[in-house]
This record gives structure tokens, C-alpha cells and sequence, in this order.
């Protein structure tokens, strides 16, 4: 009897297992064949708190930022999901998971700007979300 109850709960947590698969990466470092590898969680800590800093947020602030078009309205153009590093562990670029489109893109680091409103920190670009859709789609880990 013992036998027939543990089956149902060792194939309920494999399944789970399997379900979790590999975590999705907080950054990854572009190489020079123009491929993204996951970095370790050392080098991504330390990005995500440096280029936190530099935008004056908290990498809480960072991790949850959207990325918004500026104006009066300030439309969400997506949300920042990945860092993307050089060789040297300096964040170059932030992978974008764009709104009411499947597709995530790589939008350069300087073409952002931290935008504190309403008890709320996001970012903000001038690129249109025509401009953002017309880049290349990012494919690497986490995608």
C-alpha cells in the first residue's frame, strides 16, 4: 500500500523538477560572435547593483523597472528581463520584453534614462515602439 501512495507523489515531484528546468539568467555577457552566455551570479549581482547605482535606483527598482515612452502619457513600452555585459562586466545593454508584442530586444544602456514618478522608478527612452519593434530580436539564454 506504502508502494502505491509514494508513486503518484515521486512522479508529481519529478514532473515539478522538470517544470522548474534551468533559471532564466539576470544577465548574460555578449561575446564577440554576437552570441549571449549566462554569467555567473557573482558577475550578475554586482552589474545589476553597479549599473542599479549609476541610474540612481536600487536594483530592486532595476529588476522591476518598465521601460516607458516619454510624454504626458508615458506609454509602458516593455519590461527590463535580462543585463547584457561586455567582456569586461560594464552592462552595454538591457534585453526588453516589449509590450503587446512577443518579442524581447536589446535596447543600449545609453539610450535609457531612470524616471521617478508617482512612488514608482522606471526608465525611459526616446526610441518610438515602431523603433524598438525594428530591432533585432534577442534569442539567447532566457529568451
Amino acid at each position: 500500500m506504502n508502494r502505491l501512495f509514494l508513486l503518484p507523489v515521486l512522479s508529481a515531484s519529478v514532473l515539478g523538477l522538470a517544470a522548474c528546468g534551468s533559471p532564466e539568467p539576470d544577465a548574460v555577457e555578449a561575446t564577440p560572435g554576437g552570441e549571449a552566455v549566462a554569467v555567473s551570479e557573482t558577475r550578475a549581482d554586482t552589474a545589476a547593483t553597479q549599473t542599479a547605482l549609476a541610474l540612481g535606483l536600487t536594483r530592486s527598482e532595476l529588476e522591476d523597472a518598465d521601460l516607458l515612452a516619454p510624454g504626458p502619457e508615458f506609454t509602458d513600452l516593455g519590461d527590463v528581463e535580462i543585463l547584457v555585459l561586455d567582456a569586461g562586466g560594464q552592462v552595454t545593454g538591457l534585453v526588453i520584453d516589449l509590450e503587446g508584442v512577443d518579442k524581447d530586444v536589446v535596447v543600449p544602456i545609453g539610450d535609457v534614462t531612470s524616471l521617478r514618478r508617482d512612488n514608482e522608478v522606471d526608465l525611459t527612452t526616446t526610441m518610438t515602439a515602431a523603433q524598438l519593434q525594428a530591432l533585432p530580436a534577442y534569442t539567447g539564454p532566457g529568451a
